[in-house]
């Protein structure tokens, strides 16, 4: 048997003994999601009894949670779609001015906190807020199912205007180019053949903003009053009254239309893949047809109202914290920021633990997409399934199985950092998991068989060859975890101790205090410090840094 050929037997039926490395690379991952994925949702899914489930089921606060829940999941879902796609139209073709600069503002939203928005709104339209009462002298109440609905629709809208962005930009010109010559509108056009294109994106947006609407925790702590969610009822069940059981039946209600979301995109993205291969691309495109001029500055008002409008919550909350008393004294003070230097443990844990949270995120990312993908492992489909799986898991569901799992012995790691980071790292790994098999996919096998060939390992392979190759993919996927876990509440608000505090924990329970000052003078910080490492990541990524965020 020539050498060649026994590296292929290996590299197919002998695999473990071929390469050592790759072994223990395979039972490292393997024993991380079975601990720490599978083992956590198991277990919250066997903590409510039967008398649990009755009286979730009896309660009328409960089904009235119920649904609020879904109430918000179709109307933030569906305007934070129509908003994305208007927004993303306007970007990729309606040759509006200033395109450009209008598409780097959804992203600002992106990297920022989403808690942030509602403390925002709060500031902006409250009883005191800047608008309602100091501008118009309205005495209105932005608490409740209303302001609720618009705080999602803000801190989601960006996710839609992503997805539909590359959509958008993969539909060919020509085939609506071919239709316009064959007689039809614009609007024929934009009902026949963009959004018939467009569909697999809109679903796929609809879906995922779906499950972060279902998954939101801040925007209902901060702004939604008595209208309940259940997604703060988990949390008011487990942290103020001790009902485990209670509070886990309630997760477990969020789980299940989650589930169906989450198949449903699986389902979507693999039809994508199928029908829609041959009418991307823009090889050979013709230039976009001009929009008529009435619908361009439609367009183009659209994009300023919506720009004022993010540019606002940023600029409120700065003013926030440079306010003496919110709403009743608006001379301007230092105290707020210089009593952030209160808070300093708290942004230290934040900045720490994401940081570990984020290099645990893309090392898993990147070892189980490689696995999967490129090695002859077995139960690749199950991995794979095992990676997605935290993708289905509302937050504050996984925050609960966590606090079942990691209260006592063997691995009694409640109140530590360490379980804080891990919660993080497992929450985002579905997404910088595909992030790096998207990556993967676009390099040819052909490179890890020319390696194999001189007789490197799979594990070699991996340092030498694909890492270096996938080093904005890792990148993409190390960021998009540090931003989301800086800000992160849902989970670890569950994990939190006093040795432990984070600083979106802290901001949280200063704003239900009324101490907006200081809340603002925090958030400020936090999102500083979060802008400011993207700056450092930018300066070592260079030009691909937007790439990255839209990832």
């Amino acid at each position: 048997m020539t050498d060649a050929l026994r590296r292929q037997v290996l590299g197919t039926r002998g695999w473990w003994r071929a390469d050592p490395w790759l072994v223990g690379a395979f039972v490292a991952l393997a024993a991380f999601l079975a601990v720490f994925v599978v083992y956590p949702v198991v277990l919250v899914t066997m903590a409510p009894g039967l008398d649990d489930w009755v009286r979730v089921a009896t309660t009328p606060r409960w089904r009235a949670a119920t649904v609020n829940t879904l109430t918000m999941v179709v109307l933030s879902t569906a305007s934070s779609l129509v908003i994305g796609f208007v927004y993303a139209f306007a970007v990729t073709k309606g040759q509006v001015p200033g395109r450009r600069f209008f598409g780097v503002i959804p992203l600002l939203l992106l990297v920022t906190p989403p808690f942030v928005g509602g403390l925002a709104f709060i500031l902006l339209l409250g009883r005191r807020g800047l608008l309602t009462h100091g501008l118009l002298g309205l005495d209105v109440s932005i608490y409740g199912w209303h302001g609720l609905w618009l705080a999602q629709t803000l801190s989601f809208f960006p996710v839609a205007f992503v997805i539909l962005r590359s959509t958008l930009l993969a539909v060919d010109p020509t085939l609506e180019q071919a239709a316009r010559d064959l007689g039809a509108s614009r609007l024929q056009v934009l009902r026949t053949v963009t959004l018939p294109l467009a569909t697999p994106g809109l679903l796929a947006a609809a879906l995922f903003i779906a499950i972060a609407v279902l998954s939101d925790f801040g925007n209902p702590m901060l702004i939604g009053g008595r209208f309940r969610v259940l997604a703060t009822e988990v949390y008011t069940q487990l942290t103020g009254w001790a009902a485990v059981g209670t509070s886990a039946a309630l997760g477990l209600l969020l789980l299940l239309p989650a589930a169906l979301f989450f198949a449903l995109q699986q389902h979507v993205q693999r039809r994508t893949r199928q029908r829609f291969a041959t009418v991307g691309g823009r090889s050979g495109s013709l230039p976009e047809p001009p929009p008529v001029r009435p619908l361009r500055w439609l367009l183009f008002g659209g994009c300023v109202l919506v720009t004022l409008f993010v540019a606002s919550t940023y600029l409120v909350v700065v003013l926030g914290a440079l306010t003496q008393v919110w709403g009743v004294d608006a001379s301007l003070t230092a105290s707020h920021l210089r009593g952030v230097a209160r808070h300093l443990p708290e942004l230290g844990n934040s900045l720490r633990f994401a940081l570990l949270a984020a290099a645990l995120c893309s090392t898993l990312s990147l070892l189980s997409a490689y696995l999967v993908h490129r090695c002859g492992v077995p139960l690749r489909a199950v991995i794979d399934l095992t990676t997605l799986l935290p993708a289905a898991v509302p937050g504050t569901l996984m925050g609960v199985a966590f606090v079942l799992a990691f209260n006592a012995p063997p691995l009694a790691l409640t109140g530590t950092g360490t379980i804080i980071v891990l919660a993080m790292a497992v929450s985002y790994l579905p997404v910088g998991y595909r992030i790096c098999a998207a990556a993967l996919a676009q390099l040819q096998g052909s490179l890890d068989d020319t390696a194999r060939n001189l007789g490197a390992s799979r594990m070699r392979i991996l340092k030498d060859v694909t890492l270096p190759l996938l080093r904005s993919g890792v990148t993409a996927a190390f960021v998009f975890c540090f931003i989301q876990s800086v800000g992160t509440l849902s989970a670890v608000i569950f994990l939190v101790s006093f040795d432990t505090p984070l600083a979106s924990v802290t901001i949280l329970n200063l704003a239900e205090q009324g101490h907006w000052g200081r809340a603002a003078a925090l958030a400020t910080v936090l999102v500083g410090v979060t802008f400011v490492a993207l700056a450092a990541v930018r300066g070592l990524v260079g030009r691909g840094f937007t790439s990255l965020v839209e990832r």
